[in-house]
Formats: structure tokens, C-alpha cells, sequence
């Protein structure tokens, strides 16, 4: 085993630190259920209304295939905002543009270790003879 593959381990806790790279899988839940409900989405809509409309526009006349397009149209733009409008809360790309106040680092004190040990020492008691 060369030294870039062995787990740092916390001293106290004795569990491995991750790395700086890792991250939570938080985004890739919330991505995977957002998209089996947009795939469940897709489904009812297909099942509710396209199928129907595509069956009914074989016979239709002119101006009701006009108005089964401008129907179809709307629910596409429905379907995209919810699709558009998911993606963006999935992501939280509002981290990027709107991100939240921090407060600013504290400098790191250096203390010296002999002054601190100094400080802590607790003298034993006199003796009187």
C-alpha cells in the first residue's frame, strides 16, 4: 500500500476524514427523484392527454386540429416550466447567484505552546517546615 492510498483517521473520533473533494449525496437523491416524478409526469400526461389527442386528430377537421396543436402547445410549456423549474431547485443553482452571508474568517491566533502550558501549570502548595 504506497502512502496516497491509506485513510487519514482522526485521532478522537477514529473514523476517516474525507477528503476535500467528496461531497454529500444530497443532490444526487434529490436528483434521482425528481427525475423518476418527471418520468411519472411524462407518463400521466401521455396517458391523460396526447394518446387521446393524437387518436382524436385523425379525424378532426381543420380547425379543430388547430385547436388540439394549441392545446398540445400549452401543456408542452407546462410540462417544460415544471421541468425547467425543477432542475433549478434540484440544483440550487440560486447558491451561485444568490449565495447566503457568511461571516467573514477569523484570523488564526499562534500561540505559543510553552507561554499556554505556563499558563495552565497549577502550582503545587507551599510547604512550611
Amino acid at each position: 500500500m504506497n502512502w496516497t492510498s491509506r485513510i487519514v483517521t482522526a485521532p478522537s473520533a477514529m473514523r476517516p476524514l474525507r477528503p476535500a473533494h467528496h461531497r454529500p449525496g444530497r443532490i444526487l437523491w434529490g436528483t434521482l427523484f425528481f427525475l423518476l416524478g418527471f418520468a411519472v409526469l411524462i407518463v400521466i400526461i401521455s396517458d391523460w392527454y396526447l394518446l387521446p389527442a393524437m387518436d382524436a386528430a385523425r379525424n378532426a377537421v381543420p380547425a379543430e386540429k388547430k385547436a388540439l396543436a394549441a392545446h398540445a402547445r400549452l401543456v408542452l410549456a407546462v410540462v417544460l416550466f415544471i421541468l425547467v423549474a425543477g432542475i433549478l431547485l434540484t440544483f440550487r443553482f440560486g447558491r451561485f447567484f444568490l449565495p447566503r452571508k457568511r461571516e467573514p474568517d477569523k484570523p488564526t491566533r499562534y500561540v505559543d505552546a510553552w507561554t499556554e502550558s505556563a499558563r495552565r501549570m497549577q502550582t503545587p502548595p507551599s510547604r512550611s517546615d
